[in-house]
């Protein structure tokens, strides 16, 4: 069976503006640089898939028809702007319910696309929050860490913890996509 690298990338924060707790469709717009670098990581021939944590939708702060406008918003700005996102993936679960779909589980994130084995090991995580980077850890795979959105708080944190980054940190995903090998 083939195997191809993906690029798992969160969403609010990291493709669109982190509205926190998103409901408004009309609020929904790129941060910077964020088609550019999604078109460039395409491209190089990387698979991009979304991942994102949703907990607003269980705790009830989200209704279901505000959480499927929004989405359904950024996959029209997504497509409008030629981005080919594989597969939407997203949890809905509180933190308390402890389920295994939530990052930094990995039970959301696929093993194979379409008859095609998705190799973690050369694969990227790309998030604005430290669950995104230990998801990556998880899977074994590659973290970059984007300066949109919660971004420069999670790198704060980690230079007060005194903690040397083991990751990429990226201005935004254009940063991030121009350190990008091609695939073949």
């Amino acid at each position: 069976m083939n195997s191809r690298p993906a690029i798992f990338l969160d969403r609010d924060g990291t493709i669109i503006e982190d509205q926190h707790y998103p409901r408004d469709p009309g609020k929904v717009m790129f941060c910077p640089n964020a088609s550019e670098g999604m078109r460039l990581m395409m491209d190089k021939g990387y698979l991009l898939f979304v991942v994102s944590n949703q907990s607003g939708v269980g705790r009830g702060i989200i209704k279901d028809f505000e959480f499927n406008s929004v989405h359904q918003r950024c996959a029209e700005i997504l497509q409008k702007a030629k981005i080919e996102i594989a597969e939407f993936l997203y949890c809905l679960h509180k933190p308390e319910d402890e389920c295994a779909c939530r990052k930094p589980k990995t039970a959301l994130v696929p093993k194979t696309f379409k008859g095609v084995t998705l190799d973690w090991t050369l694969s990227f995580i790309v998030g604005d929050r430290e669950s995104d980077l230990q998801l990556a850890d998880n899977m074994g795979a590659q973290a970059a860490l984007v300066l949109t959105g919660k971004g420069k708080a999670t790198a704060e944190a980690f230079a007060q913890s005194g903690e040397t980054s083991r990751y990429l940190i990226c201005d935004d995903l254009l940063d991030f996509a121009e350190s990008l090998s091609p695939t073949n």
